[in-house]
């Protein structure tokens, strides 16, 4: 899942040269480049507005990061190739500069000098997205946390509620049948393993569009985009793949869920998370280890 949504000036925003990029450029001011460098917390609003400014100074049509959790681009990838590497949080990583014609002395030079100030914009940039997705994030199973979810939901809500004719959103609420026994009877860290593994079947069943979240203890919610059939689907993946876990199957465990649309009669997404709950406690008191669907009104 991808946090920082709403940064400006993505590479895509930008308006790409496709003519070969004259070298005879100005000098670029320092103090004012480190300025824009430093006015974002988010690294590929840093690493555009880094390759936005090289430009103007050298001939650049895009430039590359590797070797980092998060690779990042600007640009286009065509040209001549400059591999370089700098340090960021005490890692050597590579740059590739894609540019239109060679570097003369004087603009490798400038490159030398421009290239250091890109280090510590970048490194913030990626503190503060770690220290975002943590605050965000389950610390036991990696998935959204319920603050994370809360926000999550309004804004699929908000969505489905713009586009109601084209866009629907359901929303999964599961519950693991027998987990307290188990956490009673074998320890919390046999029901860690538990929440963990099951954490991993719900990512593994969910498509890139969903997103999955514990809410605390053995309660998981998914916000499925898409129509009512996707969420059917998934619910079908997770009990399945929960009734092929060895682990979970050893000790008894399984997963009810319950099923919500946001349609035209719902009017909240305080609505579609009850709706969903009280679906949720249909599967329970009718057996458990299936799903059940909301009741429209």
């Amino acid at each position: 899942m991808d946090f920082l949504h709403t940064a400006e000036g993505y590479a895509d925003t930008y308006y790409w040269q496709e003519k070969p990029i004259s070298s005879k450029k100005k000098p670029l001011d320092m103090l004012a480049l480190l300025q824009r460098l430093h006015a974002s917390l988010d690294p590929r609003t840093v690493f555009a507005s880094y390759g936005k400014q090289l430009q103007s100074a050298l001939p650049l049509y895009g430039v590359t990061l590797h070797d980092h959790d998060t690779p990042l681009k600007w640009g286009r990838t065509k040209g001549i190739k400059l591999t370089r590497t700098v340090l960021l949080n005490d890692v050597t990583v590579q740059l590739d500069y894609f540019l239109s014609m060679p570097l003369n002395i004087s603009e490798t030079v400038q490159l030398d000098s421009i290239e250091p100030l890109l280090s510590q914009p970048l490194a913030n940039a990626y503190r503060h997205q770690k220290v975002a997705e943590q605050a965000m994030l389950d610390s036991l199973t990696g998935l959204g946390n319920r603050f994370f979810f809360n926000q999550a939901l309004k804004n699929a809500t908000a969505r489905a509620e713009r586009a109601k004719a084209t866009h629907q959103v359901s929303l999964l609420i599961l519950d693991l049948d027998n987990f307290k026994q188990l956490n009673d009877s074998k320890g919390h860290r046999e029901g860690d393993k538990a929440l963990m593994l099951f954490a991993d079947i719900v990512r593994n069943s969910i498509r890139s569009a969903d997103q999955a979240f514990r809410l605390g203890g053995d309660e998981f919610v998914i916000i499925a985009e898409g129509k009512s059939d996707s969420a059917h689907l998934i619910a079908e993946r997770i009990l399945q793949q929960t009734a092929d876990d060895i682990f979970l199957q050893s000790n008894k465990v399984s997963c009810s869920i319950g099923i919500s649309l946001f349609d035209k009669q719902t009017s909240s997404d305080e609505q579609l998370f009850e709706q969903a709950d009280n679906a949720l406690y249909r599967a329970k008191s009718g057996g458990r280890n299936r799903y059940c669907l909301a009741a429209r009104q």
